[in-house]
């Protein structure tokens, strides 16, 4: 397969169309610096042959250019031996598909599938396709940075490889029968165990399932027999319970201890009755008591109080008339200050009138200096607008360069004429003597020379007729000539110019005023800045409409005073009354201070005169009650409270002797007895009801019967597990040894890729032997009797394995007559001056062979290279 052209259009980097021509048979190089888009010409590439053109995943998406919502295109032309076909695919918008070649035209899906004959790949997921179903050129068609470690081939690509290789060698083991041997192993292998873990799964997985569900079973069985066993003991221990509750029940002794324990009660209750009517009557004594006491009391109190609220009435009295001289003394000193407040404010606001004055006349002052330097721009303005309007009618006589060269062209058409006439006419000199008279065709001519292009007659009066025939080609020439001349004539009428030079002149002329517009334009541009004074915006217009609303000039007129001065006194006057404001402040905080202290010393006494008036009415209220009157009361309440107090120790005396809180314990133990005793023969009656009934219910064959059913079950099911694990084991022990055979023939079945690979190999690593294993894939290399893994090898060394054992699958296909091409992107990266070398001749030798195409932006590592170079600054 050769790639002849590539076209993008709207293919991420390029928006605009790019063809790319010139692809070569052999070697093909595009050298460009990084993020000129040659990784996106592969990629365009893929989407041309592998991608459908109605897909509309995420990748196909990624197609359009960031921002952009459009049709993605790519167009490819190639050959496939002596067929020469044309690829046109558009996704996403309007999606279509177009293979022109051999004689016919398909499109839709009938295209996309003819493509996959053609290169030998399948479709791929909805997602797009893979290195699976890529194919060959899926294999030789490398991408950025995937050539870094040696994978092996893609599915289809292997499908393709293992026919070349059946042919070639014809053994079994690694080819199609082989696999389609282990797929049957491993389906049998699968139908018992899963392929990753080994875990059981279809009919093993059943049985096992069978065997656990048998051994449930017996345990179930196991569980009844000893919970039948159980049973049959609890009945008896139950029966045996009951008889001992219900002899309990009966007993005649407890029947006899309740009752003199009830007669106990009765006796304790009356004596706590007793108890409780002495304790009323002692603490009433006791309550007449502490009354009695209690009116004394009071009245030692009111005449107490009444001798203090007298004594604060006369201190609160004597602190008003104390306080008073220093509140006036506080209240004059805050009138002064805001006096001297009031005056501070007056000067500043006289002081900030006159700043304000001041900057208001400062504006207007430089409002008058910015309108006149205004008007100023305007007048030059205007100058440069008179300018601009002389120059604009000549700018409108340029000519087009294409007229100009047209109207030269036919100049030099006219003279080219000219001199073919010339060439080819008679020329006829005419020197007339004395009176003498010449007539051409009738007319009179004078004496001179004339160029004579076509056949005339000549009469010389008196003496001679003469006729003159030009050559044949004289007459051509003339109509040529009038043809030139009518052409330029009327070039030059719709220019409206006498001659070429006046045209050209004239075009100088009005490009030169061109020029000077420009220049004029930006001088007027650059006179218009604006001014922040007058808030006028940049720009003619603005500055036009405001003179136009302006009234006639003005002076400007004097600078007003200095505004330093005024602001500086402004800012002293501001500060005085600021510290005069300050002064008062504290000044009234001090009179609030002292109102709030007098009249807190207001409040007390008028509080005092209250509680003096208060105690004296409380004192003449107990004075009506006589004190001795008051003494002899409480003494004989004192002494009826000794007499109950007697009866109350009589009374705590009998009742210690009898404990009615233990007697009522008793009794109550005995009846809580008798009350569980009887819950328990209940519920000994129930449990012994349900025994007998699930002994009763297991029927004749009962628990060990089952048992005995589920042991057989089990055994069986042990039998029929033992049967699908020897299967199974045996089809394992047939996968690992198809396994190790196919090891032992890969060699012998890869022998023709190991070989190819190996003359390349052998030139970057020299005694060097290759491992592959089942699937492909270079695995390791054998050097100095050590194994080397690929993945311990280094970078560089890893990317030039997996384009050398690219190379020999491509060997191999090639002579199968597979389509084979082989693309790197950017290949080569890590490998050093020497290896560069070698593996640019080996590209070299294979480009012979096969169409190679090289992406790179190294141009000084590729630069001894020979090959086809194409550049995308030529597309």
């Amino acid at each position: 397969m050769k790639l002849r052209s590539l076209e993008l259009e709207n293919f991420r980097k390029f928006r605009k169309p790019i063809r790319l021509d010139g692809f070569a048979d052999g070697l093909n190089i595009i050298i460009e610096p990084n993020e000129m888009g040659k990784s996106t010409l592969l990629e365009a590439l893929r989407a041309a042959f592998f991608i459908r053109h109605s897909a509309k995943s995420e990748l196909v998406r990624s197609y359009c250019p960031f921002g952009d919502d459009v049709a993605p295109k790519v167009g490819v032309a190639f050959d496939i031996g002596d067929q020469h076909w044309q690829l046109e695919k558009q996704f996403l918008k309007s999606p279509h598909i177009r293979l022109t070649g051999n004689g016919s035209r398909i499109e839709s899906d009938a295209a996309e599938e003819r493509l996959q004959a053609l290169l030998g790949f399948e479709r791929g997921n909805n997602r797009g396709s893979d290195l699976d179903t890529r194919g060959v050129l899926g294999l030789l068609w490398v991408e950025q940075a995937t050539a870094l470690s040696a994978e092996p081939p893609g599915r289809v690509a292997r499908d393709e490889i293992r026919a070349a290789l059946e042919g070639e060698v014809g053994a079994i083991l690694g080819g199609k029968k082989f696999d389609r041997i282990c797929e049957r192993i491993e389906e049998s292998y699968g139908a018992l165990r899963t392929l990753r873990a080994g875990k059981p799964t279809g009919k093993l997985a059943e049985a096992e399932a069978k065997l656990a569900a048998a051994r449930t079973d017996v345990a179930e069985a196991q569980e009844r027999v000893s919970e039948y066993q159980d049973s049959l003991a609890e009945l008896e221990s139950a029966q045996t319970r009951k008889r001992l509750i219900e002899r309990d029940l009966a007993d005649p002794e407890q029947a006899e201890r309740r009752a003199k324990l009830s007669d106990e009660l009765k006796l304790a209750e009356n004596a706590q009755l007793r108890l409780s009517t002495a304790e009323a009557r002692h603490a009433e004594a006791e309550a007449t008591v502490q009354t009695t006491q209690a009116e004394l009391n009071r009245l030692d109190d009111a005449t107490q109080r009444l001798q203090a609220a007298e004594q604060a009435l006369a201190d609160a009295r004597a602190a008003v008339e104390d306080h008073q001289t220093e509140f006036e003394t506080v209240a004059a000193d805050e009138q002064e200050k805001r006096e001297a407040a009031g005056q501070a404010r007056t000067a500043r606001a006289k002081a900030e009138q006159e700043l304000q004055q001041a900057r208001r006349a400062m504006v207007e002052h430089n409002r008058q200096v910015a309108i006149e330097r205004a008007r100023e721009h305007l007048a030059e303005i205007l100058k440069l607008e008179a300018a601009l309007a002389e120059r604009r009618p000549l700018a409108e006589g340029v000519i087009a360069d294409e007229r100009l060269q047209k109207l030269a062209a036919l100049d030099r058409a006219v003279a080219e004429a000219r001199a073919v006439q010339a060439a080819g006419a008679i020329t006829l000199d005419i020197d007339l003597v004395g009176s003498a008279s010449v007539q051409i065709d009738g007319v009179d001519v004078a004496s001179g020379r004339r160029e004579v292009a076509k056949p005339i007659e000549v009469l010389v009066p008196d003496i001679a007729r003469i006729g003159i025939s030009p050559p044949a080609g004289a007459r051509s020439a003339e109509a040529q000539l009038r043809s030139a001349e009518e052409a330029f004539s009327t070039e030059l009428g719709e220019l409206g110019v006498a001659s070429y030079a006046a045209a050209v002149t004239r075009d100088q002329t009005a490009r030169a005023a061109k020029q000077d517009i420009a220049a004029l334009e930006r001088q007027i541009e650059m006179s218009c800045p604006g001014d922040p004074v007058l808030e006028l915006k940049a720009g003619v217009g603005p500055l036009k409409a405001l003179i136009a609303s302006l009234p006639a000039a003005a002076d400007a007129g004097a600078v007003p005073a200095d505004l330093s001065e005024l602001e500086t006194a402004f800012d002293g006057m501001r500060e005085a009354e600021e510290i005069a404001a300050a002064v008062l402040d504290e000044a009234q905080k001090a009179l609030r201070a002292a109102e709030i202290a007098h009249t807190k010393l207001e409040a007390n006494h008028v509080a005092a005169t209250h509680n003096a008036a208060t105690a004296r009415t409380l004192l003449d209220e107990q004075a009506d009650q006589e004190r001795s009157a008051i003494d002899q009361r409480l003494q004989t309440a004192r002494e009826e409270l000794g007499r109950r107090a007697a009866q109350l120790s009589e009374a705590q005396a009998t009742v210690a002797n009898l404990d009615i809180d233990r007697i009522r314990r008793a009794i109550s133990n005995i009846d809580v007895a008798q009350r569980q005793a009887s819950e328990e023969r209940v519920q000994l009656v129930a449990r012994i009801a349900s025994l007998e009934f699930l002994v009763a219910r297991e029927g004749p064959k009962g628990p060990p019967g089952i048992l005995a059913e589920a042991v057989e079950a089990e055994a069986v099911a042990e039998a029929e597990v033992a049967r699908w694990t020897r299967e199974a084991d045996v089809l394992a022990l047939l996968r690992d040894a198809l396994r190790e055979a196919a090891e032992d023939t890969s060699r012998t079945f890869l022998g023709p890729v190991t070989r190819r690979a190996a003359r390349y190999v052998n030139r970057i690593l020299p005694e060097c032997d290759l491992t592959f294993d089942e699937t492909m894939g270079l695995t390791a290399i054998h050097r100095n009797g050590v194994e080397e893994p690929c993945v311990d090898l280094s970078r560089g060394t890893q990317e030039q394995l997996a384009v050398l054992t690219r190379l020999a699958f491509a060997d191999l296909l090639l002579e199968t007559g597979a389509p084979v091409s082989l693309i790197l992107d950017d290949p080569f990266v890590y490998s050093d001056d020497e290896r560069l070398e070698v593996m640019t001749d080996i590209l070299l030798e294979a480009s012979k062979r096969m169409q190679v195409i090289l992406l790179t932006c190294r141009s000084k590592a590729f630069r001894h290279v020979v090959g086809n170079r194409i550049s995308l600054d030529q597309a």
